[in-house]
């Protein structure tokens, strides 16, 4: 994100994100959220949580078009700010994108590295933590962080349909569904 961008969540920009390696493993060095993300950015720790109904849909949404890479489904995601715990970031992002608030048990199934450079200066340069977790709301989508109705789709037809559409989706969706794929656990999702 650019510096002088007003219409991007300025606010953020100066969060403190845990620096990572293309494995995932974190330097012990914090990067300020803007520096992550103006090109060519810093890798640090991101995550991407798949919201999953009792119907073995995904939950997903339109990202807003003021976000980095915007316009496209996306699954909530964030990243682990320097003053949290990997649980409590993904209940503040599931509080914050869908307003869900019960407790709920997060499953990790490990991580990929990836960069996407936009013509605007702006990137991805994460490690991006893939989190499975079962809801079935109720969900109260933030329009702040959730563009328009919440989209659920059968994680049978997931595979398929980032193959046929890519374009349609988020790169870090696209990525974790790719890597339940080829994982023994996750891919039990997409059967």
């Amino acid at each position: 994100m650019t510096h002088n961008d007003g219409h991007r969540d300025r606010h953020k920009g100066e969060q403190l994100l845990h620096a990572a390696d293309e494995k995932g493993n974190l330097s012990g060095k914090l990067v300020k959220r803007w520096d992550a993300h103006t090109s060519p950015g810093l890798k640090h720790l991101a995550y991407g949580i798949l919201v999953v109904n009792s119907k073995g849909e995904f939950v997903l949404h339109k990202r807003p078009e003021r976000k980095v890479g915007g316009g496209k489904l996306d699954l909530p995601v964030s990243h682990i700010l320097s003053t949290e715990t990997h649980e409590q970031a993904y209940t503040r992002t599931l509080k914050e994108e869908y307003g869900v608030t019960e407790k709920l048990e997060f499953e990790d199934y490990g991580g990929f590295s990836y960069e996407e450079h936009y013509e605007d200066g702006t990137c991805e340069n994460e490690f991006c933590l893939v989190i499975v977790v079962h809801c079935d709301g109720p969900f109260h989508p933030n329009p702040k962080e959730v563009e328009g109705e919440l989209f659920f789709l059968p994680g049978r037809k997931a595979l398929d349909e980032i193959n046929s559409h890519p374009e349609k989706y988020t790169i870090w969706y696209r990525e974790a569904i790719k890597l339940l794929a080829k994982h023994p656990e996750g891919k039990k999702y997409l059967a």
